[in-house]
């Protein structure tokens, strides 16, 4: 079976960002993360997230394995800056010449029909629908919208308006630029480093909070763990998936109830699943002797090299100057 979870998976290589430790990447990312958050300049942000695909470039990654972590994010990413776009009126309504982007809609008792009836079919027709289903039902819902503006036969219900201003477009594009960027850094930092190091780099990280009796090596454990079976349980529901749709069931048409009981024939069998694999994890980690608290070793030591060092010197000076940047000029 195809893997499709991309996100979370090490890819092997060799690039500069490979070899850099673990401990580096993660406080890079965590400092980027937060310029992302100081930084309100559109220009700034698009500089930014062109710098973050210029580093992807030189890791020699896969483009399209690396596109497609972004797969599962896209439609929450659509609906945001559709929202961003429709319900932001703060600043002046776009206008090109003559032409206003401002639109009054009448909702009237025909064209509520119409649209009824035209969603209905939608739904009726959906079972044969599937590849491009979300374009569909986009397209039906801008032909409702254009009949309310072409009929007005009385009575009518209700008369709204919808209107584009400028400082929507820039907040969501500020949105967007945000996102894709964090996404970009999330995704560079798991394709470039493996479970076990990124545990070492959380203990490496928070080894002070040991003089605070906190069992930060537990913390790191969870951490890799979690990150390293996001992949694998996704696979086992896309079994579980193809099993039940042998069986009959269909996860996309019937009424709620039936739906209701689709889903927990998935849930189930997956609870099932993650227990027993946590049960045979738990079981190999006390076999290979693993204490929770205790000081353990390592079998691959990280060294600090020149390019750690060049990291940090960056980060040093990126940092100052998103500050520099946001109190003086306004960034």
């Amino acid at each position: 079976m195809n893997n499709k979870m991309v996100f979370g998976q090490y890819v092997e290589g060799n690039s500069w960002i490979h070899r850099l430790d673990a401990s580096t990447k993660i406080i890079v990312l965590f400092f980027m993360m937060i310029s992302l958050f100081i930084v309100s300049n559109l220009y700034f942000l698009l500089g930014i997230l062109c710098f973050i695909w210029l580093i992807v470039l030189t890791t020699k990654l896969p483009l399209n394995q690396f596109l497609k972590s972004f797969r599962a994010m896209a439609t929450l990413l659509c609906f945001t800056l559709i929202f961003q776009i429709l319900f932001n009126t703060t600043g002046e309504i776009i206008h090109i010449g003559k032409f206003t982007f401002s639109f009054t809609f009448d909702l009237t008792i025909l064209s509520l029909i119409i649209g009824i009836i035209t969603l209905l079919l939608y739904i009726i027709l959906g079972k044969w629908i599937h590849k491009y289903r979300f374009i569909t039902f986009i397209i039906l819902v801008l032909l409702i919208f254009y009949l309310q503006t072409i009929i007005h036969i009385t009575p009518i219900i209700v008369t709204y308006n919808i209107s584009f201003h400028m400082n929507a477009f820039y907040s969501a594009s500020r949105v967007f630029l945000r996102i894709l960027s964090l996404l970009s850094l999330s995704a560079l930092l798991t394709f470039t480093t493996k479970p076990i190091d990124l545990n070492n780099g959380i203990e490496t990280i928070f080894h002070p909070l040991k003089f605070l009796r906190k069992y930060v090596s537990i913390f790191g454990m969870m951490m890799s763990i979690a990150l390293r079976f996001i992949p694998t349980l996704f696979n086992e529901s896309q079994k579980i998936l193809k099993a039940q749709a042998s069986r009959g069931a269909d996860f996309q048409e019937g009424s709620i109830k039936q739906k209701i009981g689709q889903i927990i024939s998935l849930l189930i069998p997956m609870f099932v699943i993650s227990y027993k694999r946590a049960e045979d994890l738990a079981n190999a980690m006390e076999a290979r002797g693993y204490i929770p608290g205790d000081e353990r070793t390592k079998l691959h030591i990280t060294k600090f090299r020149i390019t750690d060092i060049c990291s940090y010197i960056f980060l040093v000076l990126f940092f100052t100057f998103v500050i520099l940047s946001k109190v003086l000029w306004g960034l």
